[in-house]
C-alpha cells in the first residue's frame, strides 16, 4: 500500500468523527438551550397556587423530583466542563 492511500485512508475517519461530535454537541445544546428557557417549570409556579394543591405527599413528591433535577443540572455542568478539560488536554499534548 502507497503512502498516498494510508493517508487517503486516515483524513475521512477523523473527519467523520468531528462531525458526528459536532453534531451531537449541537444537538445538546439546542436541548440544553429549550430546557433553560424555564418556561415548564414556569408553568409549575402558576399552577401551585390553584386551590388544592398540595397534600403533604405530593409536596414530598413534588420536592424530590425538584431536588432530583437540580442534582441533574449540577451534575451536567461538571460533566461539562470536565469534557471540555479533557478536550483541552488532549489537544494541548498533541
Amino acid at each position: 500500500m502507497s503512502n498516498a492511500s494510508v493517508t487517503d485512508m486516515k483524513h475521512p475517519v477523523p473527519d467523520l468523527h468531528v462531525r458526528e461530535v459536532e453534531a451531537k454537541v449541537t444537538a445538546l445544546s439546542n436541548a440544553l438551550a429549550t430546557l433553560g428557557r424555564g418556561t415548564t417549570l414556569a408553568e409549575l409556579l402558576k399552577l401551585i397556587h390553584f386551590p388544592g394543591y398540595t397534600t403533604p405527599a405530593e409536596f414530598a413528591i413534588t420536592i424530590a423530583v425538584l431536588d432530583s433535577m437540580s442534582g441533574q443540572v449540577e451534575a451536567l455542568t461538571r460533566m461539562q466542563n470536565q469534557l471540555v478539560a479533557a478536550t483541552k488536554l488532549i489537544v494541548n499534548a498533541k
